[in-house]
């Protein structure tokens, strides 16, 4: 799984092994933000700052980075097909798998574990389990298999998914076993689902991206973080451009 140097360096900073204080380059949970971009809408940001995740504007702040960062971190997938079926899991928030759900495919990009479910992923409010069977050549990131031995978080074993992977879910009852793992208000799992993916869906996006976006998502993070309301027109501004951003990067 031969990646170019700038693939490397978009896989390990997703993973969050950065260096230095630089505010975009410097950030360990960049994921945070770079996935609330693949959703429609802020409602998935707004989750995540109700956890006390930091969404992070300066991420958003130069689009050109951006699309740079995402445009290698989705061609690193395309060097990395899976060469058996692997059996994945993952602790979902709960209202985002509805919305994979409805979608009929990941829509983020989706960090999944060879290693059982992982606990410490219960940090959301409101959890639904996933297992993934994922067939061989499905494009996805092995981690140990991509970046070697001895790297960041080797532990939880991890194999990303892309977005926008269509999916088949079909919902199963949770196990006695699986009950123990609780959210952060302490409660059991919401449901279980087994899911398929399969091959990546491809869009016709228009080009044309609105300059104001960046600006309009620094004010709602703000205003996010805070715990404040943010600005009407500003979410509106913000989402439109969320969705031109996904529709550059993602369009085949």
């Amino acid at each position: 799984m031969k990646l170019t140097k700038e693939q490397l360096k978009a896989v390990r900073y997703y993973e969050g092994d950065v260096q230095g204080d630089d505010p975009f380059w410097g950030d360990p949970k960049a994921y945070v933000t770079l996935n609330s971009l693949f959703y429609d809408g802020i409602g998935t940001e707004r989750r995540r700052a109700k956890e006390g995740k930091y969404l992070n504007p300066s991420i958003i702040e130069d689009q050109e980075r951006l699309i740079g960062l995402l445009q290698n971190l989705l061609a690193a997938f395309r060097c990395a097909d899976l060469t058996r079926e692997r059996k994945t899991y993952r602790v979902e928030r709960y209202a985002d798998y509805l919305e994979m759900k409805q979608a009929g495919s990941t829509v983020s990009f989706t960090s999944t574990s060879s290693g059982g479910f992982l606990k410490a992923y219960g940090d959301r409010i409101g959890i639904a389990l996933m297992e993934f069977t994922i067939p061989k050549n499905i494009p996805c990131l092995p981690f140990a298999e991509v970046l070697g031995e001895g790297y960041l978080k080797e532990e939880e074993q991890e194999i990303l998914l892309p977005p926008g992977l269509s999916a088949e879910f079909t919902e199963v009852p949770v196990s006695e076993e699986e009950k123990e793992i609780k959210d952060a208000a302490g409660n059991e799992p919401l449901l279980k689902c087994l899911v398929r993916p399969g091959i990546p869906r491809t869009i016709q996006g228009s080009s044309e991206i609105d300059s104001r976006g960046p600006s309009a998502g620094r004010l709602v993070y703000e205003a996010l973080n805070a715990g404040e309301e943010p600005d009407v027109e500003a979410v509106q501004v913000y989402s439109s451009w969320k969705k031109q951003i996904r529709n550059r990067v993602l369009e085949g």
